[in-house]
C-alpha cells in the first residue's frame, strides 16, 4: 500500500508495482534507501519507531519545531527488544509529539503472533510503558480519525492506537487466513468479496 501511495503522488511509474519483490526491482519486501525519497530502512523489524523518536526528540527540544511524528509498525515487529527501548525514552522524555500505529491483525509472517487479537494485553503493555494507548478498529476510518485528534490533544506522554485489524478483509478466501504473508494472488484469481453481513468485526 505504501508503494502504491508513492506511486500515486508521482514518485515512480504505477507500472512498477507489478515488479514489486523481484530480482530486478527497487521495491523490497521493507523500503530502503535505494529509492532517493526513502532516509531509512525498516527491515530489519524494529528500527521505526527508534527512528521516529530520534525525530520527535529532535523536534521537541533541538529545533523548537511543532510537527508530529508518526511511526506505522506491525505486531509482530513489536515483539522487538528495540522498540520496547524506544517507548521508554519516549516516555521518559514526555514526546506527546509522537504517534505510534500498531497494526494488530494477529497474522505473523509464519505463524500467528503472541497475543494474537488480545487487544487488552497490547493496551496493558503500552499503557504500561506510560503510553496513552487507544485500541481502534482499524477499518473504521471514523474512528482512526478520532484517535489521531485524541492524540494530537494528549500532553505530556506519547500515544499509540493500537488498531485491530484482519488480513485481506472482505476478501473470502484470504481474510484472517495464514499464508499470504507478501504473497500476490495467481494469475487468473478473482476474489470475491464477502458481503458486509458476513465480514469479520
Amino acid at each position: 500500500m505504501l508503494y502504491a501511495a508513492w506511486a500515486q503522488a508521482g514518485l515512480f511509474p504505477a507500472s512498477d508495482l507489478l515488479k514489486l519483490r523481484t530480482l530486478t526491482s527497487d521495491l523490497e519486501g521493507h523500503p530502503t534507501p535505494r529509492l532517493p525519497f526513502v532516509d531509512m530502512a525498516t527491515g530489519s523489524l524494529g528500527q521505526g519507531l527508534p527512528v521516529g523518536v530520534g525525530i520527535a526528540l529532535n523536534a521537541k527540544f533541538v529545533d523548537n519545531l511543532e510537527h508530529r511524528t508518526y511511526v506505522l509498525m506491525g505486531d509482530g515487529e513489536s515483539v522487538e527488544g528495540s522498540v520496547w527501548e524506544a517507548a521508554e525514552v519516549s516516555r521518559q522524555y514526555g514526546l506527546d509529539n509522537l504517534c505510534a500505529i500498531v497494526d494488530v491483525n494477529r497474522l505473523g509472517q509464519s505463524d500467528p503472533t503472541m497475543l494474537q487479537h488480545d487487544m487488552d494485553a497490547y493496551r496493558s503493555r503500552w499503557a504500561g510503558f506510560g503510553w496513552h494507548a487507544i485500541v481502534v478498529d482499524g477499518h473504521d476510518f471514523g474512528a482512526l480519525l478520532r484517535a489521531f485528534d485524541e492524540a494530537v490533544h494528549t500532553k505530556g506522554r506519547p500515544t499509540v492506537l493500537l488498531a485491530k485489524t484482519y488480513k485481506g478483509k472482505g476478501i473470502s478466501f484470504i481474510e484472517n487466513k495464514p499464508d499470504w504473508h507478501g504473497k500476490p494472488l495467481k494469475k487468473g484469481m478473482r476474489p470475491r468479496r464477502l458481503s458486509t453481513s458476513s465480514q469479520s468485526n
